[in-house]
């Protein structure tokens, strides 16, 4: 049987560790919310070496694997360490210094401190999360009580458009009726199981790939031209059930700000979106129509990493004619949606336009 060769091996070749180098530029500009740099670096990797991204995760998941090692062996010094002598450690009051609490918050009683943070939570995930690190106090009180996580699903679920039919076939009458048997008053173990739609930002799927040319007629090369194209989808979900859709060549850097229904913008189009949720389905399903066609894509809302449903997985697209026959689409080329937040949205209020 034969063994993956170590990326390592795969590195020593010139072109390979240069065109990774130039991709991890990439991952710390997206990283940073420079979507139009990170883009640039990806695509310069990919001129450099087309297979370029199948060798970063190799190396990524050949890391993650000797970090493991790394923590196991360091635990098995610390169970050394307890039956062992004086540990004399000055990194145990840099861990005690960074947890001093907040005298001001401690002199105030924690019903104020939670109408507080309730208040905070809502805002936006991003504000809950970032209270949380201010000290050792709102620490707790943002993630070892319920009542932030409370305040959180009654802001963010309500703006759901759910589709109730599906919720009916499951032997409940509401979605509300569906959340007590699946949770109860478990609304931590809800926020981390139950998927929603974003509304503060805009959802962006890049698409990359390769076409092979052909020379020109009496040209005397004996490779044929290579063009990259690159693609970008973008979706925006608004609260009245309606989703701004756009497939365009256009970076982020020049769509994203200007992304709204009040400005036309030309190739977009208006669609309608629903969330199919019932304990075990979970996708959304977004619908347009013209007098000929009926388009329906459907995705599936997943994690990225630690954030939750930060991504929209393809999971199918199809049209259907007047007659009612339906065809599928090819996925192909197509990648995953990547949600990206954009501060202006939440200042900006736009009038409802969907008809629900």
């Amino acid at each position: 049987m034969m063994t993956q060769e170590p990326v390592i091996e795969e590195l020593k070749d010139p072109i390979i560790a240069n065109a990774i180098e130039i991709w991890e530029k990439g991952v710390f500009k997206e990283r940073d919310g420079s979507m139009a740099d990170a883009i640039r670096f990806y695509r310069e990797a990919l001129k450099v070496y087309d297979n370029v991204e199948r060798i970063y995760r190799k190396k990524l998941h050949e890391e993650w694997t000797l970090f493991k090692k790394m923590e196991e062996l360091k635990l098995e010094k610390g169970k050394d360490a307890v039956n062992g002598t004086d540990n004399d450690n000055g990194s145990d009051n840099e861990d005690e210094e960074s947890l001093l609490p907040c005298w001001i918050l401690e002199m105030l009683p924690n019903d104020i401190l939670l109408k507080i943070v309730s208040r905070v939570v809502q805002q936006s995930g991003v504000s809950w999360v970032n209270l949380s690190l201010t000290c050792s106090k709102f620490n707790e009180l943002c993630f070892h009580t319920s009542t932030p996580f409370k305040t959180f699903k009654d802001f963010i679920y309500p703006k759901q458009v759910y589709d109730n039919e599906l919720v009916k076939l499951n032997g409940e009458n509401t979605i509300k009726e569906l959340e007590a048997v699946l949770w109860d008053k478990n609304y931590e173990l809800m926020l981390k199981e139950r998927p929603y739609i974003k509304f503060e930002g805009v959802y962006i799927s890049v698409v990359n790939y390769l076409r092979y040319g052909s020379n020109a007629e009496g040209s005397s090369s004996l490779n044929n031209p290579v063009h990259m194209i690159t693609y970008y989808r973008y979706y925006r979900f608004y609260e009245d059930g309606s989703v701004l859709r756009l497939l365009t060549t256009d970076e982020p850097t020049t769509v994203v700000n200007h992304f709204t229904r009040d400005n036309n913008i030309r190739s977009s189009h208006i669609c309608t979106w629903k969330l199919y949720f019932d304990g075990e389905t979970n996708y959304v399903s977004i619908t347009r129509s013209n007098e000929k066609y009926t388009f329906v894509e459907k995705l599936e809302i997943k994690n990225q990493g630690r954030k939750r449903f930060q991504r929209l997985k393809w999971i199918e697209s199809t049209v259907e004619d007047k007659e009612g026959n339906i065809a599928p689409c090819s996925l192909k080329n197509e990648k995953p949606f990547f949600f990206s937040r954009v501060k202006s949205y939440s200042r900006r209020i736009e009038p409802n336009k969907a008809t629900k």
